[in-house]
C-alpha cells in the first residue's frame, strides 16, 4: 500500500468498485446516530454496521441526516446467523435475501455497498446457501459487493468449490491489531485479492499502553491509538475503529500525512502474540467444517 495515504484513499475490490481504507465501526455504540454524524463531519465516509449490533436503523438515520452526499458514502452491513426476533436460522438462500431486505429497510437505502456473512459458525452447507442468497442480491441490484467475516482460508476455499458459487468474497473482516496479526490469513487473502478489513484495530483499547507503542508515540508526537492505527494501514488493511466520543473520533482520523519508518514497523511487528492476542471470541480456524 502506498505511504501517501489520505482519509479518502481506497483499495480495489475483486468484484469491482473500491472500499475506503478508513471507516467507522459501530459495534456496541451507545449513541450510534450521533457518533456516525460526528464521524462523517470529520471526514469518515465508510460506515460499518451489522444486524447483530442492532443499530442499522440508527445508522440509517445518520445517513439521512448528514449533509454528506450519499454518493460519497460506503456502507457495510452483515447477516447474522439467526433472525434476532424469531430465532430462526438465516443462513439459507431465502434467509439471506430476507436479511438483506431487512437491512435495506432499516438503513433506508436502495442498495448497500458491501454485505457480509458475519460468522462461519453455521457450517459449510449453511454458508453455501447463504452465499447463494447474497449472490442473488448482487444480481438483483440490492448489494454492490459481498464478503465474509471471521473466515479461515479453508472455509473460503471450500465455499468457492460449492455448486453455483461464482463470486469471490470481496473482503474478509477479521480481528487484526499489533497483538493479533493473523499473518497466514492476511497473506492468503492478499494472494487472492481479498481485502482484509480489521475490526478491533485498537485491541479495544486494552493494549495501548504497551511500552513499544508508547515509546514510538512519544517519538512521533502522536497518541498510542494513532500509532496502532497507522501500523494497520501500512500493513495494507482497511480499518474501522469505533468510538462514541467526538474527540476520540477526531483523534483516530489523525493518522494521515505522516508515516512509520521501517524500524518502527518492525518493532510493532514483533508484538504479535497470535491467537493468545485475541481480544474477541472469534478464531476463524475453529469454524472450518
Amino acid at each position: 500500500m502506498p505511504q501517501d495515504l489520505t482519509i479518502s484513499s481506497t483499495l480495489p475490490l475483486p468484484s469491482g468498485g473500491k472500499i475506503p481504507i478508513f471507516g467507522f465501526g459501530t459495534c456496541q455504540s451507545t449513541v450510534c446516530t450521533q457518533a456516525c454524524l460526528h464521524a462523517m463531519t470529520n471526514g469518515y465516509r465508510h460506515l460499518d454496521t451489522a444486524q447483530i449490533y442492532q443499530n442499522e436503523s440508527e445508522t440509517g438515520v445518520a445517513i439521512k441526516q448528514t449533509s454528506v452526499p450519499h454518493s460519497e458514502l460506503f456502507i457495510c452491513s452483515k447477516l447474522w446467523e439467526k433472525d434476532l426476533e424469531t430465532g430462526e436460522p438465516t443462513f439459507t438462500r431465502e434467509g439471506a435475501i430476507a436479511g438483506v431486505n431487512s437491512s435495506l429497510k432499516k438503513l433506508q437505502l436502495d442498495v448497500i455497498d458491501l454485505y457480509l456473512l458475519h460468522v462461519p459458525r453455521p457450517g459449510s452447507k449453511a454458508r453455501h446457501q447463504a452465499w447463494l442468497g447474497l449472490q442473488d442480491c448482487v444480481k438483483q441490484g440490492k448489494v454492490k459487493a459481498i464478503g465474509v467475516s471471521n473466515f479461515s482460508p479453508n472455509a473460503i476455499e471450500a465455499l468457492m468449490k460449492e455448486e453455483d458459487v461464482d463470486t469471490l468474497p470481496a473482503v474478509n473482516q477479521i480481528e487484526f491489531h499489533p497483538f493479533q496479526q493473523q499473518k497466514k490469513l492476511l497473506e492468503y487473502c492478499k494472494s487472492k485479492g481479498i481485502v482484509v478489513v480489521a475490526y478491533s484495530p485498537l485491541s479495544q483499547g486494552t493494549r495501548l499502553q504497551d511500552p513499544v507503542i508508547v515509546e514510538i508515540a512519544k517519538k512521533m508526537n502522536k497518541t498510542p491509538a494513532q500509532i496502532a492505527l497507522r501500523w494497520c494501514l501500512q500493513k495494507g488493511v482497511v480499518i474501522i475503529p469505533k468510538s462514541d466520543r467526538e474527540e476520540r473520533i477526531k483523534e483516530n482520523a489523525g493518522i494521515f500525512g505522516w508515516t512509520l519508518d521501517d524500524k518502527d514497523m518492525h518493532a510493532i511487528d514483533a508484538l504479535d502474540e497470535g491467537r493468545k492476542g485475541n481480544i474477541g471470541e472469534w478464531d476463524p480456524y475453529a469454524w472450518e467444517s
